[in-house]
């Protein structure tokens, strides 16, 4: 199942758009510890932190204003982590802030607004996949994500395990959730065993281990 088929639709009026197609901005530092120190400071309990991939928000804040965070899913994840931030990740979708005003734009099936991603992670449909990841969970576990499946490395049970369909998603929600590393390697596609006849097409789990940085 391809994963692009996924993506969640929203429409928004008037929105700013986070920089989906470069990479994330200068401006602003990128240590993960001086994100933590910025969500500190706007933090209650209800706050949350959703993630795309294009960034995150902050909502739920201490003024009861958003916070926007241009940097990629892994740097804002590990400064939630810092500081146990509940982080809630939408990819793959992508994220729009609201701006002052103007006419409505045009938003693409896999933008979603601030308001939709947010619904998304109030109608949580993972506990089940969390307490799977929990279980399966070590100090190395490493998800992967690919367009036709899903993996976790390094687990508890000393084997790859593959998720697939909508569980893809619901992995890497768990992941993002838990503050487990993961990795996405879509739209290409793992090579999965068949049996007998080999492996499907894709990369192997040791090249996307090595794309990953893992």
């Amino acid at each position: 199942m391809c994963v692009g088929a996924m993506l969640f639709a929203a429409a928004g009026c008037g929105p700013r758009a986070l920089d989906s197609a470069a990479p994330p901005p200068t401006g602003g530092s990128s240590n993960p510890d001086d994100i933590a120190a910025a969500l500190q400071v706007a933090a209650t309990s209800e706050t949350l932190l959703i993630v795309g991939t294009n960034g995150g928000v902050l909502v739920r804040t201490r003024d009861g204003g958003v916070r926007v965070f241009e940097r990629d899913p892994d740097t804002l994840v590990a400064a939630a982590m810092a500081v146990s931030m509940p982080t809630c990740s939408v990819e793959f979708g992508k994220l729009i802030a609201p701006s002052g005003g103007g006419a409505p734009e045009a938003v693409s099936p896999e933008i979603l607004a601030i308001d939709a991603a947010l619904a998304i992670c109030d109608g949580d449909d993972i506990g089940e996949m969390t307490s799977r990841l929990t279980a399966l969970k070590t100090a190395s576990t490493v998800v992967v994500i690919a367009s036709n499946t899903a993996i976790t490395v390094h687990s508890t049970n000393n084997g790859i395990n593959y998720f697939y369909g909508a569980d893809i998603v619901r992995l890497l929600r768990a992941a993002r959730k838990l503050y487990v590393p993961a990795c996405v390697i879509a739209p290409d596609a793992l090579g999965i065993p068949i049996y007998p006849e080999g492996t499907s097409p894709g990369l192997t789990i040791e090249e996307a281990l090595a794309r990953c940085g893992r």
